[in-house]
């Protein structure tokens, strides 16, 4: 009887955020409490990508997550909406400024491309649900999640780096995120390099997306491959073209630490934290592509100077419902006033 109590004093008095990741095609969705858990989960598969479709469809998943976690009747205002994807955003106004999976002729069986370019992704979400709206970039999410759960508990200032097809950062200083858009990966290595979707040579995402990566390995291997995990296969799979392959990961690596090291010289963090593909930053005996990378990467001190060299590096496999879950923390602090940091009491303005 107890339990049964404490639960209708939740839902009488609590407040929550829908949390959604928008990823190709998919969408993963939580609803997390203002003490940071979560409480119920689900995904869905998306069709199409056009925007006003995605819309459609992340109303349907937060509507399908409330009604199942916290009844079709619960108040309206003690909900929020957190949505998440690669790319820049105007956290003000909730405005996609660019969204792509960009061309792919590596592969076969890809799903046909998408562009968003100045969307308002946050009015639009607001019309659909009737929700109070956050929309942010996905590193951004992710770095949210460490401060509540991650590096947060050990260290005020610390980043985050999330790579995907994309190359991305979040920082947070003095236990404040920095809502600030930052082209992490578009700092250039080499002026040099290769051509990246920017338009410009020697971006980091260039080489160490996760595309851009297995592009590099076809290009000097001369094998199309589908995707990473088919160029890491190809990269411990032994001979000539594997140790061509192998170069394409000390490379993807190098670049990554070159801007942590950027990092460490502009805010000197205590600690970064990489988020990549497991199958690239699990390393060990056998693991030779894994272990290419980290290596390089694990030789970020070496690119920042001396005084930024106490900090940590943590590396992390993705995690479809951690991202999820940080775009639901944000939308906790932006729009109830949720304090994110591990050591604050998380409590709603009176």
């Amino acid at each position: 009887m107890q339990q049964i109590l404490h639960r209708s004093y939740e839902l009488d008095h609590g407040h929550y955020a829908v949390g959604v990741e928008v990823l190709p095609y998919k969408l993963m969705g939580a609803i997390v409490r203002t003490d940071g858990r979560v409480t119920a989960r689900a995904s869905t598969h998306l069709p199409v990508m056009e925007p006003h479709d995605v819309v459609e469809h992340i109303a349907e998943l937060a509507a399908r997550l409330v009604a199942d976690a916290l009844g079709s009747g619960f108040p309206r205002h003690r909900i929020c909406l957190g949505v998440q994807l690669g790319g820049p955003v105007e956290t003000t106004t909730g405005l996609v400024r660019h969204y792509a999976n960009g061309p792919d002729d590596h592969g076969k069986d890809k799903p046909p491309p998408y562009l968003w370019v100045d969307f308002p992704l946050g009015a639009a979400l607001r019309a659909a649900t009737g929700c109070i709206t956050a929309v942010e970039n996905d590193a951004h999410a992710f770095a949210a999640y460490e401060q509540r759960f991650g590096a947060g508990a050990d260290t005020d200032t610390f980043g985050v780096i999330l790579i995907r097809d994309g190359v991305g950062a979040g920082i947070v200083v003095h236990d404040e995120r920095l809502p600030v858009l930052m082209e992490f990966g578009h700092l250039r290595v080499s002026r040099r390099g290769r051509l990246c979707d920017c338009g410009m040579r020697g971006c980091i995402e260039s080489q160490a997306g996760n595309r851009a990566l297995t592009a590099v390995v076809t290009e000097r291997t001369g094998r199309r491959l589908d995707g990473l995990e088919a160029a890491i296969d190809l990269a411990e799979g032994g001979g000539a073209q594997a140790r061509l392959a192998l170069t394409a990961f000390r490379g993807a690596g190098a670049a990554v630490a070159f801007g942590i090291g950027q990092l460490l010289s502009l805010l000197s963090p205590g600690q970064v934290v990489v988020y990549a593909a497991r199958d690239l930053i699990t390393g060990g005996p056998g693991r030779l592509a894994a272990n290419a990378f980290l290596h390089e990467l694990h030789r970020f001190h070496t690119r920042a100077f001396h005084v930024s060299r106490h900090c940590r590096l943590t590396t992390k496999p993705l995690n479809l419902v951690r991202g999820a879950h940080g775009a639901a923390l944000i939308a906790l602090q932006s729009c109830f006033g949720v304090r994110l940091h591990p050591r604050s009491a998380n409590h709603l303005p009176r």
